[in-house]
């Protein structure tokens, strides 16, 4: 029985009418006219058998009714947005979803007919990694919970539901799928019937992916030969077709959503196809379905809107791949393709000291440039550091001179064995005033920074960005400043202890600069008023578990440097620099603070912060609980 849906034909007669401008459409005859008003009297007289529950006997007659509507409209050329179809197109539709509700026998299977949809149009954006709109449609329960805008379907009402209106809208912007082709009538004709007839799940386990609910039994896989390349071959899979077929049609076909059951996850399975078959065929572009629908013969086009953007290269390259016997010349075939960050992090480790050294020099550059379109830098390079400044050339002297001291005394107390600290050197970038440091946070990290933040560093864990950027605050030092030779000194230290990568919390980092910093400076005014400041911010402090002093994020950017000196010192003198390490390292390994302080300081979090805030400035621990 082919399901019809009143809500769809209301609200497509604009596009209908849109399309159809240039059709001439012929006038709903006298006869036609009678016809549709016997079948709205037949379809009452169902509808009463319906209510004295006779069903069996509702269920043809309702069929038969369908079938001579369905007649009428195909063989009298009459579009069903005629004003004298749609009131029966609609009574017809009420009359159905009241047998199927009150027989209990739904004419429409979720898990048969609904979920294969969502899972081959929706899911693509609304998976558990990718909820566009806060609203998941890849299990029944994550559906029920609804996003954004609420609940998705309001059983037995489709023409209120967000789902259908989402999927029917002639506004192209708003339409679901978005950026994608609209769903076909008898798609939406499916899922408008299953909301009408009350939205009823038929499924084992709501929590089950919807790719699993189809009670059909899986095809077995298709098993294919796999051609091994020569090395004459003009394109690479690998390397020309793997890494943005991974990256475009890896974003809906993975072995997660899989959708139209075809996967990219590995050359075998590339070659296995999905529901519809194999999708390559060696030596025949025009007989591999992939390649007919990124080439516009079949549809959907692939990728939907094109939104990964894949290049004209890559193009030609997937036709030339076919066309040269699709053949293979990776390890395994078997064997799941590397995801992006896999094969960046790959790349990264294959570069030479010089070649990091060029690709820092091209970023550092191209972030100067964000920053200052029209002005030049100072430029000095050193063994250690690249650095750009729009101060004097003698001032960015002293600045490497201040920089590469600090790296020597690094490298000696943490016995560091290579030669260079940073792969690529560590960019430094020196601003003259507030307005630049500010401009720099801006264009190149999008952010904005507190005015008592006077300098920061950036280090990824594969190195990929490592910088450090400081306004040059003069060098006298003062209550409020610690002048630039202890800003430099802090920033190298964060720069070294995040190049181990993990997630190293601020008061560590920004501690242990300032703790290293003491060392050169001592008496610096600046650094002698932060036990005092730190003592005042614990007093003011709500701090609920005095362990939560050790985590990320407990205290304001302006509060990081009294709390991370003080605690960092108070560290440093109960267990000594090589304790402070291990600590550091365990961090840096993933740990959590407690098992670490357990590990290296044979004490819980919350026995050290309770020690740490009674060697404050007395009164500190006053509100501490």
């Amino acid at each position: 029985m082919r399901p019809i849906v009143p809500i769809i034909r209301v609200s497509c007669s604009l596009l209908v009418a849109a399309l159809v401008v240039s059709v001439a459409i012929a006038a709903v005859t006298p006869e036609q006219k009678k016809e549709l008003k016997d079948i709205g009297s037949d379809i009452t007289k169902a509808s009463s058998l319906v209510s004295k529950k006779k069903y069996d006997e509702a269920e043809p007659e309702l069929k038969e009714l369908e079938q001579r509507l369905d007649k009428l409209i195909k063989e009298g050329k009459v579009p069903e947005t005629d004003p004298a179809v749609k009131p029966v197109r609609l009574q017809l539709d009420k009359a159905k979803a009241l047998l199927a509700k009150a027989s209990g026998k739904g004419s429409v299977s979720f898990a048969r007919d609904v979920a294969p949809i969502f899972v081959d149009k929706c899911i693509g954006c609304h998976t558990d990694g990718d909820a566009k709109g806060g609203l998941r449609l890849d299990t029944y329960a994550a559906m029920e919970k609804g996003g954004g805008r609420g609940a998705l379907a309001i059983p037995g009402n489709a023409q209120a539901s967000n789902l259908i209106q989402k999927l029917v809208t002639p506004n192209a912007q708003q339409r679901m799928p978005k950026g994608g082709e609209a769903l076909k009538d008898k798609e939406i004709q499916t899922i408008t019937t299953w909301v009408n007839e009350g939205a009823k799940f038929d499924g084992a386990d709501k929590n089950a992916e919807l790719a699993t609910l189809d009670k059909k039994p899986a095809a077995a896989p298709v098993r294919v030969e796999i051609a091994k390349a020569t090395g004459n071959e003009k394109v690479s899979f690998m390397r020309d077709i793997m890494p943005e077929m991974m990256d475009t049609c890896g974003r809906c076909h993975n072995d997660r959503q899989k959708r139209s059951g075809f996967s990219v996850a590995s050359f075998e399975k590339v070659m296995q196809g999905g529901t519809s078959g194999r999708v390559v065929i060696a030596g025949n572009p025009d007989g591999s379905r992939l390649w007919r629908l990124v080439n516009g013969d079949d549809t959907p086009v692939m990728p939907a809107g094109n939104q990964t953007g894949i290049t004209r290269k890559w193009y030609n390259n997937l036709k030339t791949w076919i066309e040269e016997g699709a053949k293979f010349d990776g390890d395994d075939p078997k064997k799941g393709f590397p995801t992006l960050e896999e094969r960046e992090a790959a790349a990264l480790a294959r570069l030479s000291p010089e070649q990091w050294n060029e690709r820092r020099k091209k970023e550092t550059a191209e972030n100067w440039k964000k920053t200052f379109q029209n002005s030049e830098p100072v430029v000095r390079e050193s063994a250690d550091f690249l650095i750009y400044g729009d101060v004097s050339p003698e001032r960015i002297e002293a600045i490497d001179k201040w920089a590469t001291e600090q790296a020597a005394s690094l490298k000696s107390s943490f016995n560091v064995k290579e030669t260079q600290l940073w792969k690529g050197k560590l960019a430094v970038f020196i601003f003259k005033d507030r307005f630049g440091y500010e401009e720099f946070n801006q264009s190149v990290h999008r952010r904005e920074v507190p005015r008592e933040i006077m300098g920061h560093s950036e280090v990824s864990g594969n190195m990929e960005e490592a910088l450090i950027a400081i306004q040059d605050i003069g060098d006298a030092a003062t209550e409020s400043s610690p002048g630039m030779h202890v800003n430099v000194i802090e920033h190298v230290t964060g720069a070294f202890l995040k190049r181990g990568g993990g997630g190293l919390p601020d008061w560590v980092i920004r501690g242990a600069g300032l703790a290293l910093a003491n060392q050169h400076s001592k008496g610096n005014p600046y650094i002698v008023k932060l036990p005092g400041q730190a003592g005042e911010i614990l007093r003011e402090a709500r701090i609920d578990k005095p362990e939560e002093i050790f985590g990320n994020g407990t205290f304001a950017p302006g509060e990081v440097a009294p709390i991370g000196f003080t605690l960092v010192d108070f560290m440093l003198k109960r267990g000594g620099p090589n304790n402070f390490g291990q600590f550091v390292k365990k961090l840096q390994g993933g740990e959590k603070a407690d098992a670490a302080l357990r590990a290296v300081y044979n004490a819980d979090a919350k026995t050290l912060a309770l020690a740490y805030a009674n060697s404050l400035p007395a009164g500190s621990s006053k509100k501490k609980k």
